[in-house]
């Protein structure tokens, strides 16, 4: 493989998995506290780049108010799913496949709401309104301000998450439900008061992942869902309770999905189009090898961070 293509493939493999991060972090948070899998992860991804695009088109360009606005409608967005739909089923004592079936459909509800909003309001395959610069060339690195703003804000929202779950009393709370929500209730703990906090945080980091891949490329309604089965295989990698399983995940698929593709089509000629099929096949390979994922190897290691 050239030198241009592949730092130009590794650029792209880092940028990527920091936003499958953002996105499955949201994932493995819902499924360890509320031990729900849900679809509808990937429309809360898409209502925060509609609202990024929305703030962009007010005339606003700054890349923070942006991604505040993504972040807030994507919380709450995800907060009202859990009231009007999660809530009550959860109350009523389904099981989890119901939970799952209600997950897809809250997400083809929000799906097809943002396609009415982007049909009535002409907002299908926008982009945000801040032009790609290149920051830094040496050789065959290129990086760009979009790189800028995707790396960085990963890890500080990812240090930031890493200090909520571990020296608050919120995150305190948060891994006491994901370890036995029955022992919380009994102990005192606001259970509902928790998982609405995580709701919104979930949301939350969704948003703005949603935002972030928005400076990247154009704005329509099914661009969550394109990506969720990759941010499931990110999470599933993660076992769907390590924060750090979930992140190397996460830059293990975007990886398979821009590197390893363009090195089999380079020197096997295999066709780009097989690159969809990645992301099922990481879940394939690890459901029947190691349905633990990474968490297996972190523990060994020491390194759990839950």
């Amino acid at each position: 493989m050239p030198p241009a293509l592949l730092t130009t493939s590794l650029v792209n493999s880092i940028q990527i998995g920091s936003l499958y991060a953002l996105m499955a972090l949201g994932i493995t948070l819902t499924f360890s506290v509320m031990k729900l899998p849900n679809f509808a992860h990937a429309d809360y991804f898409t209502a925060g780049a509609y609202a990024a695009l929305i703030v962009s088109l007010s005339g606003a360009q700054n890349p923070i108010a942006i991604m505040s606005a993504a972040f807030l409608v994507g919380a709450l967005t995800a907060l009202l799913s859990h009231l009007a739909v999660f809530k009550p089923l959860e109350s009523r004592e389904v099981s989890l496949y119901t939970l799952i079936l209600a997950s897809f459909a809250v997400g083809l509800i929000i799906r097809y709401i943002l396609f009415t909003m982007a049909d009535y309001f002409n907002l299908f395959d926008l982009r945000i309104g801040i032009p790609l610069q290149v920051l830094y060339r040496e050789g065959f690195l290129i990086l760009s301000n979009i790189f800028a703003w995707v790396v960085p804000t990963t890890i500080a929202l990812v240090i930031l998450l890493t200090l909520l779950l571990n020296a608050t009393p919120l995150g305190r709370e948060m891994r006491a439900l994901a370890n036995n929500i029955n022992l919380a209730r009994v102990i005192g703990i606001p259970v509902e008061r928790v998982k609405n906090s995580t709701w919104l945080l979930v949301g939350g980091l969704a948003g703005v992942a949603g935002a972030l891949w928005s400076l990247q490329t154009a704005v329509n309604p099914l661009m969550g869902w394109a990506a969720i089965i990759s941010v499931f295989a990110a999470a599933i990698l993660g076992g769907l309770s390590s924060f750090s399983g979930t992140i190397i995940g996460a830059y293990v698929v975007a990886f398979s999905e821009n590197t390893v593709i363009l090195f089999l089509n380079y020197s096997f000629g295999l066709d780009l189009a097989y690159k969809p099929a990645i992301p099922f096949i990481i879940i394939i390979a690890v459901l029947l090898i190691r349905p633990g994922g990474f968490t297996q190897l972190l523990k060994r290691g020491g390194k759990l961070q839950r």
